[in-house]
């Protein structure tokens, strides 16, 4: 028997018979390899940034949330301030939950400086502060 008569026919209904021009018509195992491996080819030749042009705000603003979920690993809690600086790239502070408690109000929020070059990469990030949310904060 061929390869093709041993893998079992995609169907609803397992008691269906199979005529011999339906497993002619099915894509063979090598045939979906190709296709998985050209798309994962695609899918690694895609840079994180869709082109090596500037960014302009709004882009700055999801990548700096993109950023803080990835590299910091903690739970995104919003963007304090995003400035383009004298050099074309963006600095970003943003804060993230460090530490979920009951009440919220003892969370800990970590406040992170997050340096963008004018493609989007990251350049750097800094802990500027830590405090319990219910503290009050002072405006940056």
């Amino acid at each position: 028997m061929s390869d093709q008569a041993n893998d079992p026919p995609e169907r609803d209904d397992i008691n269906d018979v199979v005529s011999p021009t339906e497993i002619e018509e099915m894509p063979s195992a090598e045939h979906i390899d190709d296709e998985s491996s050209e798309q994962a080819t695609s899918a690694e030749a895609m840079p994180s940034q869709s082109s090596d042009s500037p960014i302009g705000l709004g882009d700055a603003q999801k990548r700096a949330r993109e950023v803080a979920e990835e590299l910091l690993e903690y739970k995104f809690e919003g963007i304090i301030k995003i400035e383009a600086t004298d050099d074309d790239s963006w600095r970003t502070v943003v804060e993230v939950v460090e530490r979920s408690a009951v009440p919220d109000t003892q969370d800990i929020i970590g406040c992170y400086e997050i340096t963008l070059d004018e493609t989007g990469s990251v350049t750097g990030y800094e802990l500027l502060r830590r405090y319990r949310r219910g503290d009050m904060k002072e405006e940056m």
